[in-house]
C-alpha cells in the first residue's frame, strides 16, 4: 500500500511547463548518440521525456548532475524532445558495469556494442601479468555479460571433482560448454591480453620503454545506466623515472557508441615525462595495423584464429592529438608488439582519448567498415551536435 500511495503521489503532481529541446546535426553524417542537456537540479528528478511522436524516451541524470538523452537526427536536421515534470515508465538499460570478485576482482562494463573488462588485485596478488584492458565481443544489443560470468562458474566446482577424480574427458566437455572464452550464442572474450597493453591501456615512458600499469588498487562505479556508465579507477604507487607516482581513469562508456571515453591523470609528475596509450599487436598480423594522424587501429585475429575464424576490430582515437604515433614489434614487455599515440611533454594532467572495438560476427563486417567507424566517429568528435532549450510560452 505505501508503493502505490507514492506512486499515486508522483503521478498526480501538477505538471510543469514543458520544456522542448532542439537537436541540431552540423554534418553530413547520420547521428545516434547520447548527449549531455545541461545541468539539472532536483526538481528535474521526475521527468517525461518524449519524441516527436510522443513516445515516451528514457533519459539519465548523472552523478554530476547532468541531464542525459539518446538522440538521432538526420544529416544537416534536426530533432525535437519534449520534457516535462511526471512518472516515467520503465526504461531499458542499456550500459551495465558490475565488480566480479569471483573473477579474481574483476570490473567488467558493457553497452549494446561493446564490452570492456578491468584486471583487479587479486589477478596482481596471484602475479598475473594482465597489465592491459580485455574485450567482450557480442552478437547482439542486449547486455550478456553478466549471464556470461554466470555461465562460467555454474559449473567449477563439478568441473574441479571431475578432475580429481582423473575424469578429464568429462571436465573438458563440462568447460567446453560453460567457458566465456567460446562463443555459446551471445558473444565471448576471444580477445588476449596478457602482458600487454590490450585494447588502449594508458603507460608512461621512461625513455623508449613503456612502464606497465599494474591492476586497480580501488574503484566506483560513478554511473550505471540506463544511457552512460561512469567508472574511477585508482590505481597503487609506481617508480617511474626515479618519481613515485599514482595514476587515476575515468571511464565513460554510452548507449549505441562503439567507443569509450578515458580520461587518465597523474598525481606525483614532477618533471616531463611521454605518455602513451595504445593496444596489442599480434605478430602474425602486423600488416593490418592503420596509422592516421590522430588514430590507430587494427584487426586483431582472436586468441585463437584458426577456430574462431572471426576478427576484433580495435581502435584508439586521440581528438586532442598526439605528438607522435608509432608500430613497435620489439617486445612490451615481452611478446608480441603493439602500436601507440604518444604524448610527449606530460606532466599529469587529465588527458582524454577515446578506446573502441567491434567484432566481424556482430555490427562491423570487415576492417574496411572499421575504418570508416573509426573515421566518421573521430569527425563527430570535431563537430558536435547543438541543442537550445526552450520552455512553453518563451
Amino acid at each position: 500500500m505505501r508503493l502505490w500511495t507514492i506512486g499515486a503521489l508522483c503521478c498526480s503532481m501538477a505538471v510543469q511547463a514543458q520544456r522542448t529541446v532542439t537537436v541540431a546535426n552540423p554534418t553530413a553524417m547520420q547521428r545516434h548518440e547520447v548527449v549531455e542537456i545541461g545541468s539539472v537540479s532536483d526538481d528535474d528528478t521526475l521527468l517525461v521525456v518524449r519524441d516527436a511522436f510522443g513516445i515516451e524516451q528514457p533519459w539519465q541524470r548523472t552523478h554530476d548532475g547532468k541531464l542525459l538523452l539518446y538522440v538521432s537526427v538526420r544529416p544537416y536536421g534536426q530533432a525535437t524532445y519534449t520534457m516535462e515534470r511526471g512518472c516515467h515508465g520503465p526504461m531499458k538499460q542499456y550500459v551495465f558495469g558490475k565488480y566480479y570478485p569471483e573473477r579474481a576482482d574483476d570490473i567488467s562494463l558493457e553497452n549494446d556494442r561493446a564490452g570492456f573488462r578491468i584486471y583487479g588485485p587479486e589477478t596482481q596478488r596471484r602475479g598475473e601479468q594482465a597489465f592491459g584492458i580485455d574485450l567482450w565481443v557480442k552478437h547482439s544489443s542486449e547486455l550478456m555479460v553478466d549471464s556470461l560470468y554466470r555461465l562460467e562458474f555454474s559449473r567449477h566446482a563439478e568441473i574441479d571433482a571431475l578432475r580429481r577424480l582423473g575424469r578429464t574427458a568429462e571436465a573438458e566437455r563440462l568447460t567446453t560448454e560453460t567457458s566465456y572464452h567460446l562463443d555459446h550464442g551471445a558473444g565471448m572474450d576471444g580477445y588476449g591480453v596478457g602482458p600487454t597493453l590490450g585494447c588502449g591501456t594508458p603507460a608512461l615512458m621512461v625513455g623508449d620503454s613503456l612502464v606497465m600499469p599494474w591492476c586497480y588498487e580501488r574503484y566506483e562505479i560513478l554511473d550505471n545506466g540506463p544511457l552512460r556508465l561512469t567508472l574511477r579507477l585508482d590505481f597503487g604507487e609506481t617508480v617511474v623515472g626515479g618519481m613515485t607516482v599514482r595514476e587515476h581513469r575515468l571511464m565513460t562508456l554510452d548507449r549505441g557508441s562503439n567507443f569509450c571515453r578515458m580520461t587518465v591523470w597523474y598525481d606525483g609528475i614532477r618533471q616531463e615525462v611521454s605518455l602513451a596509450a595504445g593496444f596489442a599487436v599480434r605478430t602474425a598480423d602486423t600488416c593490418s595495423v592503420v596509422i592516421g594522424s590522430d588514430y590507430i587501429h587494427y584487426a586483431d585475429p582472436t586468441i585463437d584464429p584458426g577456430r574462431h575464424n572471426s576478427q576484433i576490430y580495435v581502435a584508439v582515437v586521440f581528438p586532442d592529438g598526439v605528438d607522435a604515433v608509432a608500430k613497435r614489434f620489439a617486445p612490451q614487455p615481452v611478446g608480441g608488439g603493439a602500436a601507440l599515440g604518444i604524448r610527449r611533454g606530460y606532466r599529469g594532467e587529465p588527458y582524454c582519448y577515446y578506446i573502441g572495438m567491434g567484432w566481424s560476427d556482430f555490427d562491423v563486417r570487415s576492417h574496411d567498415e572499421w575504418d570508416l567507424r573509426v573515421r566518421h566517429f573521430r569527425d563527430m568528435l570535431a563537430h558536435p551536435l547543438s541543442m537550445a532549450v526552450s520552455r512553453s510560452g518563451d
